[in-house]
């Protein structure tokens, strides 16, 4: 369980320093992510570009605080708040938990769940 908590951890770190190269290196290329109101990506370039997409999309990027990170023998749950701003919409303050399953050192799959998904279905809209 040790090397998941290490895996789990670099990954959120990854995502708080917004090291995308690092946080790719460590999705499988057929990753398949599970996103609310999206549905299911396949493949990392496509998680790419919906990470692309919503960058552009709010004023100044998303920031990510991990929060904590839950381990077992295959899957680690990372739990963020995740804050943007985008004009002319009231700003993001998510509190939302990436499940993430791991096959050796790759995440294969990945399901995002927010605890408030309406208004984080708002701020995308």
């Amino acid at each position: 369980m040790h090397d998941n908590r290490h895996r789990a951890r670099m990954l959120g770190e990854a995502m708080v320093d917004q090291r995308w190269d690092d946080v790719l290196a460590m999705i499988s290329p057929h990753v398949v992510a599970h996103v609310p109101a999206v549905g299911d990506l396949v493949g990392v370039d496509a998680l790419a570009g919906f990470l692309l997409e919503t960058t552009a999309k709010t004023d100044d990027g998303e920031r990510f605080e991990l929060l904590d990170v839950l381990v077992g023998d295959h899957t680690s749950a990372l739990y963020f708040r995740i804050t943007a701003t985008r004009a002319g919409r009231v700003p993001l303050d998510n509190l939302t938990l990436h499940l993430a399953r791991f096959d050796g050192d790759l995440v294969v799959e990945i399901w995002f769940h927010n605890f408030d998904g309406g208004a984080v279905a708002e701020f995308w809209a």
